[in-house]
């Protein structure tokens, strides 16, 4: 009878300890690999924690100043042409008075007053729900 070594046993009279062994030692090589690449790394990890609490404080730094500059230099236009739209007035091909509204002003409603004794009469009125 062939016993695969590979895995542990159930039955209690058939343990492998070389499986036991070499998953213990396959820990211990991983902690240490673990503790090596701690130690490579905290200095940079302190170095972030520090640019993070200064930018967190307010106290940004020259290189994230510049950046956050050239970044908006590239993409303010972009930025401000998708959070503002403008609603275009015209006429039509029949000549009818009409409005181009942007799909962002969904929750703004456009209407006018229709009633001749008051003063706003013929205003166009912008109700927000």
């Amino acid at each position: 009878m062939a016993f695969n070594y590979e895995f542990p046993y159930t039955d209690p009279n058939l343990y492998n300890d070389d499986w036991l062994l070499r998953k213990m030692k396959d820990l211990l090589t991983k902690m240490e690999d673990l503790d090596e690449w701690r130690e490579q790394h905290e200095a940079q990890y302190e170095e972030l924690k520090k640019l993070y609490d200064d930018i967190i404080s307010g106290n940004f730094p020259d290189s994230v100043i510049k950046a956050f500059y050239d970044w908006m230099s590239v993409n303010a236009l972009d930025l401000v042409a998708s959070l503002i739209k403008h609603v275009y007035f015209g006429l039509t091909d029949d000549g009818y008075f009409c409005a181009f509204i942007p799909k962002n002003w969904s929750d703004i409603h456009f209407d006018s007053v229709t009633d001749f004794s008051d003063p706003l009469y013929g205003h166009l009125l912008l109700m927000y729900d």
